[in-house]
């Protein structure tokens, strides 16, 4: 939205991103300040924010793409994760971005910290990283977290792996890897996956919708979230996205993100392949089976 200019408000800037996100972490201190001091004790919430990141898988095993799998994770999950568990921003986004990248004051910081009673997490897809050297990055919208330029980071995909109609990897073993990036960098804390789902683009037939691709989409994700919480994540929510297709930021409604298909012309929802699914799945799990 500041960098790319490809969402509200539309602007392009190298420096206004993390100014806006500067921003950002400042009020959702204050926020959680005022709720904790406020309603909190009466109300008995919980307060946090949820990060949307991808994984980042090395493209290989030379040290280089590694490290730089790791700084690609710090600019897209650590830039605003860090702050509320550490108080303050990954060293590796100081060091390449310097003064670019503004300061916390150490009053703030205090403040920050510790500003999650659990962790918020959207997830959608996975690609290859390698270290780009002296190479010009490319801007890959549906690729790159954070401002794709200022990683030295080139991002890839595996020819084999299937895609969504958004042009989303999907890789659920990169959901599970992702969880226990989590788990081990901010002290296992709960976690609660706030989005996850697929944008396929299927038409109604004779009143049914067959989303097969979906169905098979949520069984991978799901069984990766349950490999995670057998390596001892603290996983205790997911929540799907969506419940119905609706308004995607800049693709409108061009993408079916949801378990019920819209016609939005008319209004009328039909229940999806995917839905039927899903409350078996729910209601399966809930017996224990």
């Amino acid at each position: 939205g500041y960098g790319l200019g490809v969402h509200a408000p539309g602007r392009i800037s190298a420096d206004e991103p993390y100014i806006a996100g500067h921003n950002l972490m400042r009020a959702h201190a204050k926020a959680v300040q005022i709720y904790r001091d406020t309603y909190q004790s009466q109300q008995q919430g919980q307060i946090a924010l949820s990060n949307n990141c991808d994984w980042r898988e090395p493209l290989s095993e030379h040290p280089a793409d590694k490290e730089a799998t790791q700084r690609s994770l710090e600019f897209f999950m650590g830039w605003f994760a860090d702050p509320v568990y550490f108080g303050d921003y990954p060293d590796v986004l100081r060091e390449m971005l310097g003064d670019r990248l503004p300061y916390f004051t150490s009053e703030e910081q205090a403040q920050l910290k510790g500003t999650a009673d659990f962790f918020g997490l959207n997830h959608y897809t996975t690609m290859l990283a390698a270290d780009a050297g002296a190479a010009p990055v490319e801007i890959n919208v549906r690729g790159n977290g954070g401002m794709a330029e200022d990683q030295a980071v080139l991002l890839s995909e595996d020819p084999g792996w299937k895609q969504t109609s958004m042009g989303w990897n999907v890789v659920p073993w990169g959901f599970r890897k992702l969880l226990n990036w989590i788990d081990q960098r901010y002290g296992s804390p709960n976690i609660y996956v706030m989005e996850n789902g697929c944008a396929y683009d299927h038409q109604p037939q004779d009143s049914e919708v067959n989303d097969a691709e979906r169905v098979a989409f949520l069984q991978s994700y799901l069984n990766a979230a349950s490999e995670a919480i057998s390596d001892n994540v603290n996983l205790k929510g997911y929540f799907l996205w969506s419940f119905m297709d609706n308004f995607e930021w800049a693709e409108g409604y061009a993408k079916q993100f949801g378990i019920h298909y819209v016609d939005f012309k008319t209004g009328q929802r039909i229940p999806k392949a995917s839905a039927r699914w899903y409350a078996d799945f729910i209601r399966q799990s809930r017996a224990g089976e």
